[in-house]
């Protein structure tokens, strides 16, 4: 083969190559959100939103395994696909306005900016196209379960499926007619469906600041059903709404519970002291089960993150800064882990400027 002709083949593949790669990567706008709906509108097409949060394992989860594949990338291309972190800046400002409480929480608007529906939780790549193409296309939304539940207003699946996707959306009244309703038509709970509800009915009374009455359904979940998959959720939801209704001791002696039935298990221990490092409660117990954790777990970094939070909460910011660097050497090019280090050195400057006053 000639020079000329093996130049033109390797550009050829060159080609080839950066065509398939461009295949499998998702072009996420950045412009905007009102520009995006702008947009939307103009050209005639869905918009797609991921809230994520920088922290959440399944967000990164979609992002290793859910957005690169072929047949995903291909599908956000026919319309608009944006992604927001949730808990900062322009993210968090539209995670309030779409009641975002959980993480990744992904949406499909129609062209007229309308939502039509949502999922949380981590899709993989198959029924993720699956679910959203089912959206675009008026199969399994809200929409739909209604005109099911106007056709036979009795039928314990469509209410229970409506229920839930209302608990996703964060509509409490309509979350517990559909699910109050579900009970009443299944008194002996042949589907094994009453702890979930219970959980689930707390988490939207919760999310929608109705604290007493998520104390309610979470205390009836951990003495109705403590063999249920949901009771250590539910306790540990429980301790959240304690110290929303300030009651530290109680939400400390809730989520206590948990790591009794766990006591050698790093992540239930790193769940514990992370939920009183960023309520400043409980700080003493929390050190002693982060330092278990880190040890239990290898030194892992995230576990390791925890253990800086602890010490940045008691004010112990050399420490913080030591453990922060050390959870950044197993991950050097993680930015959150770097921004955590930043956030110690800057507390550790901060209280030695307020000391020297």
């Amino acid at each position: 083969m000639s020079a000329n002709r093996i130049a033109v083949a390797a550009a050829l593949a060159a080609l080839a190559v950066m065509a398939n790669a461009t295949l499998a990567e998702v072009q996420w706008a950045e412009d905007p959100w009102e520009s995006i709906l702008e947009r939307a509108k103009s050209e005639r097409k869905h918009v797609y939103v991921d809230f994520y949060a920088t922290w959440c394992g399944p967000c990164k989860q979609m992002e290793k395994v859910t957005y690169p594949d072929e047949a995903v990338s291909r599908f956000l291309g026919g319309m608009i696909p944006v992604k927001y972190d949730a808990e900062t800046g322009a993210g968090e400002v539209l995670a309030e306005k779409y009641r975002v409480v959980a993480y990744p929480t992904l949406i499909i608007f129609d062209p007229g900016g309308e939502e039509i529906d949502r999922h949380v939780g981590y899709l993989e790549p198959e029924p993720f196209v699956e679910k959203f193409q089912g959206y675009i296309d008026g199969i399994g939304t809200v929409s739909y379960y209604k005109e099911k539940l106007a056709e036979n207003p009795d039928d314990i699946e469509t209410l229970y499926t409506l229920g839930m996707k209302h608990v996703d959306a964060v509509r409490a009244e309509e979350a517990q007619a559909c699910l109050a309703r579900v009970m009443e038509l299944d008194p002996d709970d042949a589907q094994g469906r009453f702890a979930g509800i219970t959980y689930a009915l707390g988490e939207v009374m919760y999310t929608t600041d109705r604290y007493a009455d998520a104390k309610r359904y979470f205390e009836a979940l951990i003495a109705r059903y403590p063999d249920s998959e949901a009771y250590e959720s539910g306790l540990r939801r429980l301790a959240a709404t304690e110290y929303k209704l300030q009651n530290a001791d109680a939400a400390v002696a809730a989520y206590r519970k948990v790591v009794e039935r766990h006591p050698d298990d790093p992540l239930v221990l790193n769940g514990f002291a992370w939920f009183c490092a960023q309520r400043g409660i409980g700080l003493d117990e929390a050190l002693a089960v982060a330092l278990k954790a880190a040890d239990l777990s290898g030194r892992d970094a995230g576990i390791l993150d925890t253990l800086a939070e602890v010490y940045y909460a008691r004010g112990e910011y050399d420490q913080a800064i030591e453990v922060g660097k050390e959870a950044l050497e197993k991950d050097p090019e993680d930015t959150y882990f770097k921004n955590q280090v930043e956030k110690f050195r800057k507390a550790k400057a901060d209280a030695d400027a307020q000391a020297r006053r």
